[in-house]
């Protein structure tokens, strides 16, 4: 049953990539609303500190870490998608929240996540570069070293430089 379900999402995400429509990218100016998609619990509760340390509690996150266990409220699990790879009814406030930018503090994202990713309608989608993110993202960094937190400030601070000149 889980293979058929990988298999399915697998299926959708190639189909969302062929049929993914250009949209014109429009960078935040003040962010109120901020999505993280990452790939586990570490990655997801650092990039929320960090973005909490910038903006402080005036931001909304929203947002989770794969998990092939539904372990806690964050937690996006296979569960919570149909056999046939779609997103179930939890996933509505994701969907439908006017983001102003998803964050992806990994390189590699599950089908799960990227699935998410392209489905939602934010207008802006930035993390660090990697042959798997770069058709889903619109700014993107090289990463250095293993570390996060000093990726994370270095893409912040990229992100500042260019909203203060926009």
């Amino acid at each position: 049953m889980n293979y058929i379900k990988k298999w399915m999402i697998a299926y959708q995400l190639d189909k969302s990539l062929k049929n993914k429509n250009k949209t014109e990218v429009e960078f935040p100016t003040n962010p109120r609303r901020v999505a993280i998609l990452a790939s586990n619990k570490e990655e997801f509760l650092e990039s929320k500190e960090i973005l909490r340390k910038i903006w402080g509690f005036n931001i909304r996150i929203i947002g989770g870490y794969f998990s092939e266990e539904n372990t806690d409220a964050e937690a996006i699990c296979p569960i919570y998608f149909s056999m046939w790879g779609l997103p179930t009814d939890y996933f509505n406030e994701f969907m439908e929240e006017n983001l102003d930018f998803i964050l992806i503090p990994t390189l590699h994202l599950s089908p799960y996540l990227r699935y998410l990713l392209l489905a939602n309608k934010s207008k802006f989608k930035m993390g660090f570069y990697s042959k798997e993110n770069s058709p889903l993202l619109d700014f993107m960094i090289k990463k250095e070293g293993e570390d996060l937190t000093p990726n994370l400030e270095k893409l912040m601070a990229y992100f500042k430089k260019i909203k203060e000149t926009c």
